[in-house]
């Protein structure tokens, strides 16, 4: 179900950004003919989604109402860890029974605990929601590539190589039919590797409300896996060789000539705040500016008809040629789902204590969130990177 949800969204996301480009072209009939599939696809993820979600319970032997009263207990127990109160059998059961209706364990380990209340223990799926839902609104570039969650910590997909296909031969009738080229595959490897970090709280905000525990728990963890993504999706990009773009029809010229046409129909524009301010900064014979907002998501602008992604200089930043005296911002055009796969468990571990590092000295609670997770290139040929000259003249 996993495979289906997932070629699901790889549609949708094409269906999203046809309706875009027959926005831009003023082709109003056709977008809402468009956007009649892409309702549909939505309706059928979500409903892939309940289905997914009914099939775990169900896998768990567990009634509807016995998977809702597991999960507002489990939350009872998450909060408690957090809080550093002990935990009692009961709890480590709860915590035992949750783990196996989601099935994706981020550590090997298991939950572990001690009358002191030590413990590992996954993120609700309900405040996972809610994480991916502020990952969704901060500039997170992984919503840009293909996401596949696995149950693994390796493995190996396989990618059909890009190449020109022969013709079929003409065949003179009752002549021998004669053996066609083969596809050729590529196999992408993954191995899931942990990333870590820890966060203080004080004693104060652990005597707070639940709510507010959870609301700042939650938005630092969305906010560092940003981050951290972030930066190993722009050190991939980076690792393409850069080729100079003097304007904007050779900006144009990538889009028509040098992405295959499925890839350029889908492509977005990813840059720096640079190259932001330069792209916004240029306007036809008439005046009018060429950038334009993407009424389908306020706050975004589109180029020719692709969406226009912005990222920090501090994670992004520009090249500066001190021989020419030039600065360069980055530009990447391209599908970054078919570019490269960000394979996940999907899941967090948080752990808490008061004792280790510097709690016991400070008299607080420190957090751990860990992660397992691979960022791997699928196909180099669905993105280009290009540099934009935007020196500013003195």
């Amino acid at each position: 179900m996993i495979r289906e949800l997932r070629d699901l969204q790889m549609k949708l996301a094409d269906a999203e950004q046809r309706a875009r480009l027959a926005i831009g072209e003023g082709k109003v009939d056709e977008a809402e003919k468009v956007m009649e599939e892409v309702r549909a696809l939505r309706k059928q993820i979500a409903m892939l989604q309940e289905l997914d979600a009914e099939d775990r319970r169900q896998a768990a032997g567990l009634t509807v109402k016995d998977a809702a009263d597991l999960e507002e207990e489990y939350r009872r127990v998450f909060l408690a860890a957090i809080r550093r109160k002990g935990l009692s059998a009961d709890d480590l059961s709860i915590a035992n029974e949750y783990r196996k209706m989601v099935f994706a364990v981020m550590h090997e380990g298991g939950v572990t605990g001690d009358t002191d209340g030590d413990s590992s223990l996954l993120v609700p799926q309900d405040i996972q929601t809610r994480i991916n839902t502020i990952m969704r609104s901060l500039p997170d570039l992984s919503q840009y590539v293909r996401v596949e969650t696995v149950g693994t910590l390796s493995g190996s997909r396989v990618l059909e190589k890009d190449e020109t296909m022969t013709p079929l031969a003409l065949v003179d009738e009752y002549a021998q039919i004669q053996e066609m080229d083969n596809p050729k595959f590529v196999p992408i490897t993954y191995q899931l590797k942990k990333r870590a970090g820890f966060l203080p709280l004080t004693n104060e905000l652990l005597r707070d409300s639940d709510q507010n525990i959870l609301a700042y728990v939650t938005d630092w963890i969305a906010r560092k896996v940003v981050v951290t993504r972030n930066s190993l999706i722009s050190a991939l990009l980076n690792g393409l060789t850069a080729t100079t773009l003097a304007d904007l029809k050779a900006v144009k010229r990538v889009l028509n000539v040098d992405l295959d046409p499925a890839i350029s129909n889908s492509a977005v524009i990813i840059t720096n705040q640079d190259g932001f301010n330069w792209l916004d900064t240029q306007v036809d014979q008439q005046g009018r500016f060429l950038l334009q907002d993407d009424i389908t998501q306020p706050g975004r602008k589109m180029l020719f008809g692709r969406p226009v992604v912005v990222v920090s200089n501090r994670y992004l930043p520009s090249r500066e040629d001190t021989g020419q005296s030039k600065t360069f911002a980055p530009i990447y055009i391209g599908n970054g789902q078919q570019f490269a796969v960000w394979f996940t468990r999907g899941t967090y571990e948080l752990a808490s204590t008061r004792e280790g590092g510097e709690a016991w000295r400070r008299d607080g609670t420190e957090l751990r969130v860990i992660t397992r997770d691979d960022l791997a290139t699928w196909d180099t040929a669905a993105m280009i990177k290009g540099e934009l000259d935007v020196t500013v003249a003195v």
